[in-house]
């Protein structure tokens, strides 16, 4: 029994691990830190997808990494314990100690029974030496039929982009990369980016 537990536990590393890219923290003098908030609903059970995951990587450079959310779920060890939740959202803050330089998120890769999603994209931002750069909170989103098949599978997913820097900022001082400098606010521009994965916060006045 207990072989086939740690079996269990295998395969379930395995999956969640296939699905982000595991790069170490630099430390260089001179490193800033990626700051961002990543979540679904605040009922684990009104979400489908696990995990998803946004990656980023250095323009001009060879620094990749990801960000990910996984619903809670106690039999799966690779899921999150949320760092906030809220009234409409439950997730966790992100943070990452990088080399400073031009990035951008690229791509997104999510599950659901099976189905996979995946997209590509560019949305940009900058780290400065000593500094936080903040990109927001990245909401996502499930919308769903009627009926057991409906319910099952998101007929329509994205992600609705908030201002949360205030909560955000605070959990992520309290992190183990404990990110400290001048912070810098990088929402992105939706209407440049042209993706139908992303929506800016139709109630921005929310967010302050």
């Amino acid at each position: 029994m207990r072989t086939f537990f740690a079996s269990i536990m295998l395969v379930l590393f395995a999956g969640a691990a296939s699905a982000q890219i595991f790069t170490p923290q630099y430390e260089g003098h001179n490193k800033g830190y990626l700051v961002i908030s990543i979540g679904g609903p605040r009922n684990a059970h009104e979400m489908t997808f696990a995990p998803i995951v946004l990656f980023y990587r250095q323009l001009n450079g060879d620094r990749h990494g990801s960000v990910r959310y996984a619903r809670p779920d106690w039999m799966n060890p690779m899921t999150d314990r949320p760092d906030y939740r809220d009234n409409d959202e439950s997730g966790v803050v992100e943070v990452r100690s990088l080399e400073p330089g031009r990035y951008e998120f690229h791509s997104f890769s999510g599950h659901q029974p099976s189905q996979d999603y995946d997209a590509n994209f560019s949305i940009p931002f900058t780290i400065r030496p000593g500094q936080i750069t903040y990109v927001g909170d990245y909401k996502f989103v499930e919308v769903h039929g009627e009926g057991p098949l409906e319910i099952a599978r998101a007929k329509e997913s994205y992600f609705v982009v908030r201002d949360r820097a205030r909560r955000d900022l605070a959990i992520a001082r309290l992190k183990e990369e404990h990110p400290v400098g001048p912070v810098n606010v990088e929402i992105a521009d939706f209407s440049s980016v042209r993706s139908p994965l992303f929506r800016p916060d139709q109630q921005a006045e929310l967010s302050r």
